[in-house]
């Protein structure tokens, strides 16, 4: 059987100069980032709940503490007037010199660079660059290298006066007033405990860039956070309604399509059995035990469900501006469709097979495992995809960090 491949979505750029290379790396970089697997292309959804509940996150980022460190990092090779020809090679010592002072805290504790050191090739920076942005820590629109070329000059810039020596003109620093760096920054023992200045700091600039958000509404309140497994577990006293709403989407898209990306896994296990006589019956059991829960779950919910599926239209136009595919939706629509008629015959219903299998060729062509045995050949049997949190665990996180840097200033 030929099938043309027609992808969801693709990615396109012109590699004029350093700076659209970067950017264009740094995209690609948060999408091999954990919690990004997407076997059936449902992940622009999730992406932009992700970036409508908690701005400036990332699947690469891992501790908040960076977001002052950074800042630090910079404004002083600013200071110090490091020449375009030295500044990378500058920052990166100094990140290098960061990994060091992180590395009393032992593995496990979020320290980026832990095990490779000196050697690690994705520095801290390009993890945090567009979040110090998105939360008005950075000023200025950007690239590292663009900022590493001129930033030798930013400190000498003075604004223009007028006869009376008033300042005609205002001119915008690159980074926000922080709290000062330490006298032995780099050059001792640091640790992610955030001072209370800086926990205030991090949590207005949230507010402020971001109103209404989640993550905004909890910083004001961020113990809240604590032992919550998904967001919309939060109680919702007091939130705006508009987040309430979004929290309703976020959760009704999270709960319904769980459903496909097990039936997937059960399919895949079933078609490795049958080529190649792998023995798969633990993975489609587990598979298949995920499937009576999720049936359970969407049985209890049965009529709040049924009330979100009536309405897609509205739930499409809410995400009209984050570019998910017609193909995105259509899928989507017609698992949500399948689900809420008929929970418990999902797993073994002929249309979503199709549809599912059709989905995976659409979106891989001959890189379907479903569909092309040389494919499934290379699996290594490992289950794909699961409920998604839109960074959750990362949001939950930094609220931990904000608020026991709160209490340290109480």
């Amino acid at each position: 059987m030929t099938t043309a491949y027609a992808p969801a979505s693709s990615l396109g750029w012109l590699d004029l100069d350093d700076a659209a290379r970067e950017r264009v790396g740094t995209l690609l970089r948060a999408l091999e980032g954990p919690g990004t697997l997407d076997v059936l292309g449902l992940g622009t959804v999730r992406d932009a709940f992700s970036a409508i509940l908690s701005p400036g996150t990332s699947t690469i980022q891992t501790r908040l503490r960076y977001f002052i460190f950074l800042p630090w990092i910079f404004a002083g090779l600013e200071t110090q007037r490091v020449s375009p020809a030295e500044y990378r090679r500058r920052l990166r010592e100094d990140e290098a010199r960061l990994i060091d002072c992180l590395r009393h805290l032992g593995s496990n504790q979020g320290v980026i660079g832990y095990t490779a050191g000196r050697d690690l090739k994705r520095m801290p920076s390009e993890a945090y660059w567009g979040g110090m942005g998105t939360w008005g820590l950075r000023r200025l629109d950007f690239s590292i290298t663009e900022y590493g070329q001129m930033a030798a000059t930013l400190g000498r810039h003075r604004p223009e006066r007028d006869d009376d020596n008033n300042a005609a003109k205002r001119t915008v620093a690159m980074w926000a007033q922080l709290p000062p760096a330490p006298e032995d920054f780099l050059q001792g023992d640091i640790t992610f405990d955030l001072g209370p200045d800086e926990a205030h700091l991090l949590a207005d600039h949230i507010r402020r860039h971001h109103k209404g958000t989640l993550l905004a509404v909890l910083c004001g309140m961020p113990g809240l956070a604590a032992d919550v497994a998904y967001p919309w577990e939060l109680p919702t006293n007091g939130m705006p309604d508009q987040l309430v709403e979004v929290l309703r989407h976020a959760r009704c898209f999270s709960e319904l399509t769980v459903g496909p990306q097990h039936v997937y896994n059960v399919l895949l296990a079933r078609k490795a059995r049958q080529e190649f006589g792998w023995d798969t019956h633990e993975l489609e059991s587990r598979q298949l035990d995920h499937l009576v829960d999720w049936a359970q779950l969407i049985a209890d919910g049965h009529e709040d469900f049924r009330s979100w599926a009536a309405d897609l239209p509205e739930f499409w136009s809410f995400l009209a501006e984050h570019g998910v595919s017609a193909g995105a939706r259509d899928f989507v629509t017609a698992m949500v469709t399948r689900a809420v008629d008929d929970p418990e015959g999902f797993v073994d219903d002929p249309a979503v097979h199709r549809r599912i299998r059709d989905r995976e060729i659409r979106l891989k062509s001959k890189r379907a495992r479903l569909a092309h045995r040389a494919a499934l050949e290379n699996w290594n049997q490992a289950s794909f995809g699961g409920q998604f949190d839109y960074r959750w665990g990362i949001t939950r996180s930094y609220l931990a960090d904000i608020a026991a840097g709160l209490t340290a200033g109480a």
